[in-house]
């Protein structure tokens, strides 16, 4: 390339130098007259017109969005029984939480969340004292808004059937009610707890964002698969539906009740059993300066119409109080009583709770320490030794 472009070169540099020698040597060159050389016209410069803006044309909407997450790490001592080799015999660190998630917003039409958690419990079967660390999913959802305060939710999400509306680094105590919580392995006879958790599915709900300085009521009207939390898809060919109605409070107060069904496919192939779960939920929680009393209760009746067995009940409930105590690191110190009875098909595995608890936030750090001490009483005819006492700490990302 660089030879053909010095060859170029050669020839253009020969061409003009023939074209200034003008006549062939030998001869005699022309007198040089004085005519005034012609007079050449510039042409006027062309203008570019540029067509002109489109001011009707809207800009892109994006996405505005942040990271949030928490974690939360527990020590556990748990009273040995001597009979019951599965409760107890594993004292230690646990993690609680290990949540990441991003939440944004496209202007006031659309809201998301994704979280995850890396804490998520998961063990081969009940009881079962050895577990493991897995990451699951916690949220994954989009609100469109409707018209003012309404929107539409689609995803995973859990519904306002849990009436324990409290956050998990909002919480005065370690863990969350029995009713909800359920009995975990080794602290007890593991039991589950009776609201439903996360699901897939779609909700239209109406609530008031953030706190508020007068009752606000709001709804929600959600279909959701109804399968195990981590189930990716539904478990037969009925969805589980339910209704809420919501009152907000002043000071992060609320009243909420709930209405649910859902039809449970279980078992293994040849031997899946449908069993109808009716569902009702109540809880309130309510503020004045110090002092914060909550409560919650929930009921569920339990139908077998491939079996055709009698009816079975469970019911669950818990009743608090707290007082807090302001200061440069905020105190609360409270007291917890809850009652779990699973099946009103077995007679003695009713349980109980009193939980007393403190927890003080260290804003400086991002932080809350939390102590509690829980006396756990069983039935008569399966009487426990399972007392225990959870040290916990949590940091807000």
């Amino acid at each position: 390339m660089h030879v053909r472009s010095a060859g170029a070169l050669v020839v253009l540099a020969a061409l003009c130098s023939w074209a200034l020698a003008g006549p062939g040597e030998g001869e005699s060159s022309p007198a040089p007259t004085s005519a005034p050389p012609e007079a050449t016209t510039t042409p006027a410069p062309t203008s570019v017109v540029s067509p002109p803006p489109d001011h009707g044309a809207a800009p892109a909407a994006k996405f505005s969005w942040e990271p949030f997450g928490y974690l939360r790490l527990q020590y556990l001592v748990v009273q040995n029984d001597p009979n019951v080799q599965f409760v107890g015999r594993d004292d230690g660190f646990e993690l609680q939480n290990a949540r990441f998630g991003v939440r944004g917003k496209l202007g006031d039409k659309m809201r998301f969340v994704m979280a995850i958690d890396g804490a998520v419990d998961e063990r081969a079967q009940i009881n079962t004292p050895e577990g493991k660390l897995k990451v699951g999913m916690r949220d994954a959802y989009v609100d469109v808004v409707l018209t003012g305060q309404v929107f539409a939710r689609a995803g995973f999400f859990e519904t306002l059937v849990d009436p324990n509306l409290e956050g998990d680094n909002a919480r005065e105590f370690v863990d969350k009610p029995i009713e909800s919580r359920g009995m975990r392995a080794t602290e007890g006879y593991q039991t589950e707890g009776l609201t439903p958790g996360r699901s897939l599915g779609a909700a239209v709900r109406m609530e008031s964002e953030g706190t508020v300085t007068a009752p606000a009521f709001g709804f929600e009207l959600a279909v959701q698969n109804g399968a195990d939390e981590y189930a990716s898809n539904n478990d037969n060919d009925t969805p589980a539906v339910s209704a809420s109605a919501l009152v907000k409070l002043p000071n992060d107060g609320w009243v909420v009740a709930s209405g649910r069904f859902n039809r449970r496919t279980v078992g293994s192939l040849p031997f899946r059993q449908d069993e109808d779960d009716l569902q009702g939920t109540f809880g309130a929680r309510f503020v004045a300066g110090p002092v914060a009393i909550g409560g919650a209760a929930a009921f569920t009746r339990t139908m077998f119409p491939t079996t055709g067995g009698p009816a079975q009940n469970a019911y669950g409930a818990h009743a608090q109080l707290a007082v807090r105590i302001d200061g440069k690191n905020p105190i609360a110190i409270g007291y917890r009583f809850g009652i779990l009875d699973p099946s009103s098909l077995l007679l003695t595995d009713r349980v109980m709770e009193h939980t007393a608890g403190a927890v003080m936030a260290v804003p400086a750090y991002r932080m809350r320490v939390q102590l509690q001490a829980t006396h756990v009483v069983e039935q008569a005819a399966r009487t426990l030794s399972n007392d225990r006492i959870q040290l916990a700490a949590e940091v807000s990302l």
